[in-house]
């Protein structure tokens, strides 16, 4: 995956056409499988794997142009979630092909025009061989724009905005490695309102008040804890002064997470994972464990183990970036941009 010095708008690129069928499977393959468990519909295919991917970032999203074949199925699971610790939506407009997904339970298929969007804190299952157009959105910018809090994972709306939406969507990615860096906030706000329009008339909920109460404090609690992941004494009774909430009403607000305690620690997790992988000198891990709020290196060890499945002196780190099969530099990959926008 290369970036871009062509356009104003950061780009990178994958195309498979750089190597050869198996090689290109290979690094594609091994560039999501934090993210998802890849596999081609028939691995007998694999002399026939292709793919085209471009992406810029706008602002706050990421947009692009996606083209896959032959089918393939992804899976986004628990440990996914856990380990790479996305905070995105994910947008997905079918331009050609077949596209299938089981988003916690609701089946869609899309046709061509038809856009879904899911939960990337949530479990999912697709199956596709297609041309699609993408675009990822932070869950707290997507929020905001909404009326209420809504449960948007596996909605594929049908109405006046979000053919509007898919129209729009298609245009941006014609016309952003033109786009002046200027623009691209506006751009990126305006382009927001516009899914959260799109989606606004799927989900209404009779309980709006309540519901919209509990996400106001449920962002500001998380906002809270991004804030202040270094202190020690960030727990409930914290937050609970914060937000002027009861223990119960607190623990309501994270049940979706995995409680309180859990959502703080995968927090902690994270940026710790992010420190490490940006640093191209070896840190301190005890050091680490006590910047943020473990009560031992023997037990922050145990804990990253288990969220990522490998140990902190095993994470990959920016001295050893990833290899392009021909040896070109992936540094610019994909992953790298999305946890950015959130971290």
């Amino acid at each position: 995956m290369t970036p871009s010095c062509q356009s104003p708008v950061p780009h990178i690129r994958f195309d498979s056409r750089a190597t050869s069928p198996g090689e290109a499977l290979d690094f594609w393959r091994g560039s999501l499988s934090q993210s998802w468990e890849m596999r081609l519909g028939d691995e007998a295919d694999a002399g026939r794997f292709h793919a085209d991917v471009s992406m810029w970032r706008m602002s706050d999203l990421i947009v692009g142009n996606a083209t896959f074949g032959p089918l393939q199925t992804r899976a986004r699971r628990g440990r996914n979630i856990q380990s790479d610790q996305f905070d995105h939506y994910r947008l997905l407009l079918l331009r050609e092909g077949a596209f299938h997904c089981d988003a916690g339970g609701r089946q869609v298929s899309l046709a061509p025009g038809r856009f879904l969007i899911t939960d990337m804190a949530q479990p999912e299952e697709s199956e596709s061989a297609c041309s699609s157009a993408v675009m990822y959105i932070p869950r707290d910018m997507l929020d905001a724009a909404l009326p209420q809090p809504m449960g948007l994972h596996g909605l594929s709306p049908d109405n006046a905005c979000a053919h509007l939406l898919a129209d729009h969507l298609l245009a941006l990615v014609q016309g952003l490695p033109d786009a002046p860096a200027e623009v691209l906030p506006a751009l990126s706000a305006a382009t927001v309102g516009l899914v959260a329009a799109s989606l606004a008339p799927t989900a209404v909920d009779p309980l709006t008040t309540g519901v919209a109460i509990d996400g106001a404090l449920l962002r500001r609690a998380r906002r809270h804890i991004e804030e202040h992941l270094g202190e020690t004494e960030l727990a409930a009774p914290q937050l609970c002064k914060l937000l002027r909430v009861s223990r119960s009403t607190l623990y309501r607000l994270f049940e979706t997470l995995g409680g309180v305690s859990q959502y703080i620690k995968e927090r902690r997790l994270a940026r710790v994972h992010q420190i490490l992988a940006q640093s191209v000198e070896r840190q301190p891990i005890a050091r680490l464990a006590e910047d943020h709020g473990f009560r031992s290196a023997a037990h922050f060890s145990k804990a990253f183990r288990m969220q990522f499945g490998y140990s902190p002196r095993e994470v990959p780190r920016a001295v050893e970036p990833a290899r392009w099969p021909g040896g070109r530099s992936a540094e610019d990959r994909f992953d790298r941009w999305l946890r950015s926008i959130y971290h």
